[in-house]
């Protein structure tokens, strides 16, 4: 479909159709519609800063849908709430050759609240707009207007890499005495054309490269804040994460009381302990099996926590609420911890800038610093191992609020010496290429996120995750158990026993047996010699460790000496070795990916070092049949 609105386009030029109002699909420069499932014809983005607690914003936006991967785009929506006002809303409909289908009608605006959230004033303005077939545009103009100011705009038009930007511009006014920050990224040289203004033009959508990092797709952005801001009738600076942190120490100085019926219940579940480490590990506890995710956020309660006395009292409070709780809790034992906030997300570690004071935090969690090490607590997950944070918020910078203001402290990484999968496997083949396996594999760290969640979940959703994970074409579970350890670095214990009526291929005397079964398959890259961007062998790093014990039928033999595979990069390793036993073959096979971000020259290498990978999973072994007595 694609390849022939593409052709159409091009073969409208030839015949030079005469020229139409709106934004005809022909204006498009021909080098912007290769990869393009979005053309952005105009985007004028206008901050207008009144005083450091208003603004007006103004978005004069063009679109071209070009695919029905762009669907999703047609209805646009615009969210408000206490702090934000929709002054404004104009929308146009217009068909590929540029004539105007239809203009925004009242009946066309629904206003609605989200879904995702539960307690707030949250609300929702969707533009219901006809759709045409492909391609056709939508242009729309909004006005907001902001009461009470902690964020700026961030400018972002190329939404994603199969967005082309035609024309985009962005300015931020701002009054006499304000100072405005701002920070530019993959911004091309010559687009900034005024002290706060910048235009973007002809940017080429593209197809992002296989194992790029998240953070190297080079899209265009403009990130704006204040030094000076005014939000929910508090006063705040933002000129150093220092200055920002004692504005959230405001916001969260009432909300630490407990009360002492709680107190005193604490020091109770803490009798016997003898580390800090096992406090804190009842006190978290105690919250995941006492209190429940619901989300609140009125006025400035989409920032300020809900007290911790009425998060006791009614046994449910949202990130923000969970998390003061918690430090209420810590601190009454005489634990200090600390409120934190974080740019949550698995693909949200290289969202926030250190070196950029901004407000673009999504999440709270709790913070205890300990003389040897810190202790981070996801405050939302009542199934959560202590001081465990997952891929949701690990290996990125927190702001942790304090007394003396904000200190940005850096999340666990976990990488491929605690990212771990550890598999014991025995396999008794018969004659005709059957066999039966029994497996015992442990997973660790970000590994095991999964399979504990299948610890506890029925029966048939535990069978159905292997059945659609395991790489065996056929095979009969005749048992599975998921067992969950909670610890520091976290794991799950997964026992399986399998009938595998295929497993081998007979032909004549010799039995093909495969050399990998149950370890991951790797992606293979296609490499065309050009290679734009950095790339990263995987995206936090794991080892992989099988040892697999063949018993083989009686009266067989390994047909042909096996060489040992040993390879080491900068990438990870590979290793793949077999030892010949009595009436058995013992395969063992060791893989390590890190997550080093490497230069482009570098990817062919990567390239043949995974080739070599997938070449020994796919080997075969053979067994033959011995001659004579």
């Amino acid at each position: 479909m694609k390849n022939l609105i593409y052709l159409l386009i091009l073969l409208t030029r030839i015949i030079d159709l005469p020229a139409q109002n709106g934004y005809p699909v022909i204006a498009i420069p021909t080098e912007l519609l290769p990869n393009a499932n979005i053309i952005i014809r105009a985007n004028e983005l206008s901050f207008n800063v009144l005083n450091k607690g208003s603004a007006i914003e103004t978005e004069h936006l063009v679109m071209t849908l070009m695919n029905e991967k762009a669907a999703k785009y047609s209805e646009p929506v615009f969210y408000y709430d206490n702090f934000t006002e929709i002054v404004d809303i104009d929308a146009s409909v217009y068909d590929a050759s540029g004539k105007l289908v239809r203009s925004l009608k009242k009946k066309d605006i629904e206003d609605a609240k989200p879904l995702n959230y539960y307690v707030n004033d949250i609300r929702m303005k969707i533009l219901h707009l006809p759709g045409r077939s492909y391609p056709y545009t939508i242009e729309y103009t909004v006005v907001q207007k902001h009461k009470g100011l902690m964020f700026y705009p961030v400018f972002e038009p190329q939404g994603s890499s199969f967005f082309a930007i035609e024309n985009a511009s962005f300015e931020v006014l701002m009054p006499t005495g304000l100072e405005l920050r701002q920070k530019e990224i993959n911004i091309p040289t010559g687009s900034k054309i005024g002290q706060h203004k910048w235009t973007l033009k002809n940017i080429k959508a593209f197809k992002p490269e296989p194992y790029v990092a998240e953070n190297a797709l080079g899209l265009p952005k403009v990130i704006t804040a204040p030094t000076q801001f005014s939000f929910g009738g508090i006063d705040g600076d933002m000129s150093t994460w220092e200055s920002y942190g004692l504005y959230l120490d405001k916001l969260n100085k009432s909300q630490a009381d407990i009360p002492r019926e709680l107190q005193q219940k604490l020091r109770k579940i803490i009798e016997g302990c003898t580390d800090d480490y096992c406090r804190i590990e009842r006190v978290y506890e105690y919250l995941q099996s006492n209190t429940r995710y619901y989300y609140i956020g009125f006025g400035i309660g989409g920032w300020q926590p809900t007290s911790a006395s009425l998060v006791d009292k009614n046994k449910f409070g949202d990130c923000k609420g969970l998390s003061n709780y918690t430090v209420a809790m810590l601190n009454s034992i005489g634990i200090p911890a600390r409120y934190s906030i974080i740019r949550a997300g698995e693909d949200e570690q290289y969202s926030q800038y250190p070196d950029f004071p901004n407000p673009r935090f999504n999440h709270a969690i709790a913070c205890v610093p300990m003389p040897r090490d810190t202790i981070w607590l996801e405050c939302t997950n009542q199934t959560q191992s202590c001081g465990f944070m997952g891929t949701f918020t690990d290996n990125r910078p927190a702001l942790v609020v304090t007394p003396t203001g904000g200190q940005l402290w850096e999340t666990p990484r976990y990488d491929e010496t605690k990212n771990t999968i550890t598999r014991q496997t025995s396999i008794q083949i018969k004659t005709d290429g059957s066999a039966s396996l029994e497996s015992q594999t442990i997973y660790s760290g970000i590994a095991q996120n999964i399979p504990a969640e299948l610890d506890g979940v029925n029966e048939e959703l535990q069978r159905k995750y292997l059945y659609n994970t395991l790489s065996v074409k056929d095979f009969e579970i005749k048992s599975l158990t998921f067992t969950r350890k909670k610890e520091r670095l976290p794991s799950v214990n997964q026992i399986m026993s399998l009938t595998l009526p295929n497993y081998g291929t007979a032909n004549g005397k010799r039995l093909f047996l495969p050399m990998n079964l149950l370890a991951g398959k790797l992606d293979l890259p296609i490499f065309d010699g050009e290679r734009k961007s950095s790339f990263q062998p995987d995206s936090r790093g794991y080892t992989e460790l099988d040892s697999m014990t063949l018993e083989i039928p009686n009266g067989y033999e390994l047909e042909s000496q096996f060489e040992p595979i040993n390879l080491g990069s900068p990438y990870g390793s590979f290793e793949n070795k077999l030892q010949v036993l009595e009436g058995k073959l013992l395969v063992t096979r060791k893989l390590v990916l890190n997550s080093k971000v490497q230069p482009k020259e570098q990817f062919l290498d990567f390239v043949n070092f995974l080739k070599a990978v997938v070449k020994a999973d796919n080997a075969k072994l053979v067994l033959v049949k011995k001659v004579g007595p």
